[in-house]
């Protein structure tokens, strides 16, 4: 939760306001009953003064609580957008931060979905807090004292409810919780087996493997379409229970109410308040489990949010050094790697140099740590063992900027950014001229 109370602070002034709004919005919502019993006391005695009285004011309020939900919707839009623009900015900056290791332990596909669907449901998540989660704890303890004052003798039809409501609920958003967690995975599987398809369709197709490739694609497909349906059907009996559970409730109230009517007559005018007042405690129970189910899954992107947050770039520059220039001799002096979560190192003590204006060749098999050696060179890597040096220095002890402009990676496979061509020429160059990119290309 850090994480949106961090960017909250730039918003509190529309938080306030989003929270003024739900808070008059609630309150008019819970008078209205008061003022309609007051309306049927009003019929009862055949008054028609009051009557039009009560009915003006029950206008005026709903005036107020529609307006008021208007100001509240829009503010709290504008802070959800606001915080999920700032989280994923921040996000970007900090995964553009990232090693090739860090890049590597998350796949790129994963780090995808985090920055698009994760911030998606953090943003309706903030939503959802401004609006519905802030909104049901005032509209279930108003409507729920509010009707404890409207008919005190029926005080256990409402407690009887809600303990009813609340056991049966329990275990069906416990539940969903587990699911919508299991969807966030899902969407990561397939957003990477899509991603990874996409990438290698020359391997796929050069070897058939398209029905396999299919294959794996609907098999985690339909797993996800199954997890949804489960969802649907928790959904599809949940709803039904509860408005059994509130149906009994408000037929009990109108079969004592009815029975006793000789003895009380003034229940007469308040029944209707008391069922609006049970029906505003039934939606609030019911919505805020809801509600509290979908954050769940906002919650669960919070995290995965923060976990790219907090991860530690695995290879960071030296701010205190000094930019130079450097010269292009290399040197490696008892060289070994190993990938994180390999056993095997891919290089093994290797030591050579090459003076500056030297061309070599680096022959090998497949596998045999040819572009590992190459990326340790511009230092997308660092050496679990030994020394890499460019110009007689040490690669951790380099200025970035220094080590960028003294060597320069070819990749073997071409990537182009979206855009012109002129902007790709500009990566190595931020103000080349027509006649510096005529010549680099």
């Amino acid at each position: 939760m850090y994480i949106l109370k961090e960017h909250a602070k730039l918003y509190w002034r529309d938080i306030l306001f989003s929270i003024i709004a739900v808070v008059i919005m609630a309150g008019s919502s819970l008078w209205q009953p008061r003022l309609l019993q007051s309306v049927m006391q009003a019929i009862i005695a055949d008054d028609q003064d009051k009557v039009v009285t009560y009915g003006i004011q029950l206008i005026i309020l709903a005036t107020i609580g529609l307006i008021a939900g208007v100001i509240n919707t829009i503010f709290a839009a504008k802070v959800s957008q606001s915080i999920a623009a700032d989280v994923r900015q921040k996000e970007y900056q900090q995964i553009q931060s990232f090693s090739f290791a860090n890049i590597e332990k998350f796949s790129t596909g994963n780090l995808v979905v985090r920055m698009t669907n994760d911030v998606n449901q953090v943003q309706q998540l903030v939503m959802m807090i401004l609006q519905s989660l802030t909104r049901i704890p005032i509209l279930f303890v108003g409507a729920f004292i509010l009707a404890l004052i409207t008919l005190p003798r029926l005080w256990w039809i409402v407690v009887l409810m809600v303990v009813l409501i609340v056991l049966s609920s329990q275990f069906i958003f416990k539940q969903m919780g587990k699911l919508f967690f299991k969807i966030q995975q899902l969407i990561d599987h397939t957003n990477t087996l899509a991603k990874e398809n996409l990438q290698g369709v020359r391997v796929v197709k050069s070897f058939n493997q398209e029905e396999n490739e299919t294959k794996h694609f609907t098999e985690n497909s339909d797993e996800l379409t199954q997890v949804n349906t489960i969802i649907g059907y928790l959904f599809s009996l949940m709803i039904p229970m509860f408005m059994l559970i509130s149906y009994l409730a408000i037929g009990a109230t109108v079969l004592f109410v009815g029975r006793d009517v000789v003895k009380h007559p003034n229940d007469l005018a308040a029944v209707t308040s008391f069922i609006s007042y049970l029906m505003q405690i039934f939606f609030a129970i019911m919505i805020g489990g809801m509600m509290s189910t979908f954050a769940s899954r906002g919650f669960v992107s919070l995290a995965r949010i923060k976990e790219v947050l907090d991860t530690k770039p695995a290879l960071t520059y030296r701010a205190d050094a000094p930019e130079t220039d450097l010269s292009g001799d290399v040197s490696f002096k008892n060289v070994s790697f190993t990938y994180p979560g390999d056993d095997e190192p891919a290089l093994k003590n290797v030591s050579f140099e090459v003076k500056s204006g030297e061309m070599i060749g680096i022959v090998g098999a497949t596998g045999s740590g040819k572009t590992t050696l190459a990326q340790l060179i511009p230092r997308l890597y660092d050496p679990t063992i030994g020394e890499v040096a460019v110009g007689g220095t040490d690669l951790k002890n380099v200025n970035e900027k220094s080590l960028r402009a003294a060597v320069s990676f070819v990749l073997q496979r071409a990537i182009l950014f979206s855009g012109k061509i002129a902007d790709n020429l500009r990566q190595g160059k931020k103000n080349a001229s027509s006649e510096d990119m005529k010549r680099a290309a």
